[in-house]
């Protein structure tokens, strides 16, 4: 495809969708920092705009990714049409839509009028293996880093949003630290249970698997997982990447050096 151009990915297979969106920044060689995903069901005409008109800060194009597409309202769809010429000196903006549109829909009426301004193609869906969904917070909590990786991406290829993997960790981080603290604090496991309103056996788990990794540790780890997230909120990094890079991390993070004491 061009440098720059509006282009509609439709249908429900939403993993060959992402790894198409993952091949378009390579084919654009397209920076971090030019790389945005935005939703369009809380997006504006102008603010749509806006952003598509601003130049690339490292790239030779920005490549914005507008989610949920089907729910632009009809201004939003016009304007890009309207203004597609000169959007391609800058951006490709690449419309997600995994719903069903309407024959009233914009979207809908541009296929079927402005084909030299929208290119288009689609993704049926496909059936496969589900993900186990709670295979990659173990094989966190035991270190496992080939599992915790192999998980990581067959949550991805069943179509997860890295933003919500992001969020699954830090719920599981956020679960060590407090854990870890009160076992700190000297609370037995029964008190752990009445303050975190978890269950006797997570408990357990939980204290196993934080029990040689520092409260200090946990605090950095979990404060990395936020700042991480936001960075790539606010496009400051690639969300698959920053999973990826945070899984390995909190998979191979060097045990504490306990004093001989304690290992005999």
């Amino acid at each position: 495809m061009s440098s720059g151009s509006l282009l509609l990915l439709l249908g429900p297979d939403r993993p060959r969708k992402l790894q198409r969106l993952h091949e378009l920044a390579r084919e654009l060689r397209v920076d971090p920092l030019d790389h945005h995903r935005l939703d369009g069901s809380t997006l504006s005409a102008a603010a749509l705009l806006a952003l598509c008109r601003q130049r690339p800060a490292a790239s030779p194009v920005r490549l914005i990714v507008v989610d949920q597409a089907h729910r632009l309202d009809a201004a939003a769809v016009d304007a890009l049409l309207a203004h597609a010429p000169v959007i391609a000196q800058s951006a490709c903006v690449v419309l997600l839509v995994e719903a069903e549109l309407g024959l009233r829909h914009a979207l809908s009426r541009a296929l079927q009028g402005a084909r030299e301004h929208l290119a288009t193609e689609r993704f049926p869906g496909r059936s496969g293996p589900s993900a186990k969904p709670f295979a990659l917070t173990d094989a966190l909590g035991n270190r496992e880093a080939g599992e915790a990786l192999a998980a990581l991406r067959e949550q991805l290829v069943a179509g997860k949003d890295p933003l919500e993997l992001l969020g699954l960790i830090a719920w599981q981080v956020n679960r060590w630290v407090t854990v870890k603290r009160l076992g700190e604090a000297g609370y037995s496991a029964e008190r752990m249970c009445a303050a975190t309103g978890l269950h006797p056996w997570q408990v357990q788990r939980v204290r196993a698997e934080v029990a040689n990794r520092s409260l200090e540790s946990l605090r950095q780890a979990l404060e990395r997982c936020w700042r991480l997230d936001a960075d790539a909120k606010r496009s400051r990094n690639i969300p698959e990447l920053a999973v990826e890079q945070l899984v390995v991390e909190l998979s191979l993070a060097p045990l504490p050096v306990l004093p001989v004491s304690d290992t005999v």
